[in-house]
C-alpha cells in the first residue's frame, strides 16, 4: 500500500501548500560536478522536491538541471537556506538574491535559516561577492575568522545558544526579516533548520501572518527525534529530515547495513533506503535522501506503507541519549563551531 504523495505545510495567510512527501537532497562533500546530472536524473525519475542551500555550492548545477528537465517550475518544490554569516537582518535577503541568481529562478518555495547560530561576515560588501563550494576559503565565502575560529555574531544568535556561552542574543530580528521576504514574492514560505524546542519557543510569539512553516533536522531510526517532531505537530510545523539513511558512525557502522534494517528490507521486499524513507513518511515527515544511482533514486521515491511490526522494529533502533556526541547523531556530532547546538 502506498503512502501519501504530499504532506500539507502551513504558509502565510492561514493557507497550506502540498509538499511532495519525498525530497531529493543536493548536498555532498567534494566536487560538485555530479550534481547537475544527478539532479536531472532525479527529476526524470519523478522527484518534484529539491532540497538545496547556499552553502552547498551547487545552485547553478541545480538550476541547469531544472531547465534541461523541461518540467514547469511550478511543478517543482524547491527549498534553500542561508548560511549563518548572512543572519544579520539586513543580509538575509542578500543571500536569497544570490540563490535565485545562481539558480536562474524567480522564487523558491521555502527559505530556511540553516542554523540558529549567527556568524560575523567580513563585511556586507564581501557578502555581495561571496562564493561557496569545494575549495573555497572562509574569506571567499565572506566569513570572518580569527586564527582558526569562526567569529560568532552573538547578537543575532538564538537567545538559548547565546546565553549558554555567556552572551545576549536573539534570533527574532532575523526571523522578522525572513517573514518580510514572503511579501516580496521571492519565497512562498520561510522556516528554520537545526532549531531545538527551546529555540523554536522563542520564535512562536512572533509568527503573526507568516508562520514557521518547517524545521529541517537530522532524523533516522538511530535518531528519531520523537519529542521534537511531536512539538512540531503541536504547532503545525512541517518536519523535513536530512540524512534519513544516517551518516557513518565513528566506528564505521552505517544504518543501511544494520542487521535489523537489512532483515526488515528483505521481509518487506524493499531496498534498505526505500524502507527508511517509508518509515519517515509514515511518521508524517519528509525524508530528503540522496543517491546518484538511478535505480536507487526510483526505489527511494517509491515509499510503501510498513507493517506495525516493522515500524516498531525500526523505532527500537533508537540509540539512548542519541542527541549527543558519539551516539545517534551522525551529522555535526561535536559542538559545531564551539556551540552546544543540540540541547533543548
Amino acid at each position: 500500500m502506498s503512502l501519501p504523495t504530499h504532506i500539507p505545510m502551513q504558509v502565510a495567510g492561514g493557507k497550506t501548500v502540498d509538499v511532495p512527501s519525498v525530497g531529493y537532497g543536493t548536498w555532498a562533500a567534494g566536487e560538485t560536478g555530479w550534481c547537475k546530472d544527478a539532479t536531472l536524473a532525479a527529476l526524470k525519475a519523478g522527484y518534484r522536491h529539491l532540497d538545496c542551500a547556499w552553502m552547498y555550492g551547487v545552485d547553478e548545477e541545480v538550476g541547469t538541471a531544472i531547465r534541461e528537465s523541461g518540467i514547469p517550475r511550478s511543478e517543482i518544490f524547491i527549498t534553500s537556506k542561508f548560511w549563518p554569516h548572512f543572519a544579520a537582518p539586513e543580509n538575509v535577503e542578500l543571500c536569497l538574491d544570490q540563490v535565485l541568481k545562481n539558480m536562474g529562478l524567480d522564487y523558491v518555495d521555502l527559505f530556511l535559516a540553516h542554523w540558529p547560530v549567527a556568524f560575523k561576515p567580513v563585511s556586507q560588501q564581501a557578502l555581495h561577492k561571496a562564493v561557496t563550494g569545494p575549495g573555497k576559503s572562509d574569506s571567499e565565502k565572506g566569513i570572518l575568522v580569527e586564527g582558526e575560529e569562526t567569529l560568532k555574531d552573538w547578537e543575532h544568535t538564538s537567545s538559548n545558544l547565546a546565553s549558554q556561552e555567556g552572551h545576549e542574543g536573539s534570533f527574532v530580528p532575523t526571523w522578522k526579516a525572513m517573514q518580510k521576504l514572503v511579501s516580496t514574492g521571492k519565497t512562498r514560505a520561510v522556516g528554520i533548520s537545526n532549531f531545538s524546542i527551546t529555540d523554536i519557543k522563542a520564535l512562536l510569539p512572533h509568527q503573526g501572518d507568516v508562520p514557521i512553516s518547517c524545521n529541517q533536522i537530522e532524523v533516522h531510526p538511530w535518531l528519531p527525534q520523537t519529542q521534537l517532531i511531536e512539538f512540531h505537530k503541536e504547532h503545525n510545523i512541517l518536519t523535513t529530515c536530512y540524512s534519513p539513511f544516517a551518516g557513518q558512525k565513528k566506528d564505521g557502522a552505517t544504518l543501511v547495513k544494520d542487521e535489523t534494517v537489512q532483515r526488515l528490507a528483505k521481509e518487506s521486499g524493499l531496498e534498505e533506503g526505500q524502507l527508511l524513507q517509508s518509515w519517515a513518511v509514515q511518521r508524517g515527515t519528509i525524508p530528503l535522501g540522496k543517491s546518484a544511482t538511478e535505480s536507487r533514486m526510483k526505489s527511494n521515491l517509491n515509499v510503501q506503507k510498513l507493517s506495525d511490526e516493522h515500524i516498531k522494529a525500526l523505532d527500537q533502533l533508537e540509540i539512548p541519549n542519541g542527541d549527543y556526541t558519539g551516539m545517534g547523531r551522525t551529522i555535526a556530532t561535536d559542538r559545531p563551531w564551539g556551540v552546544n547546538m543540540f540541547s533543548n
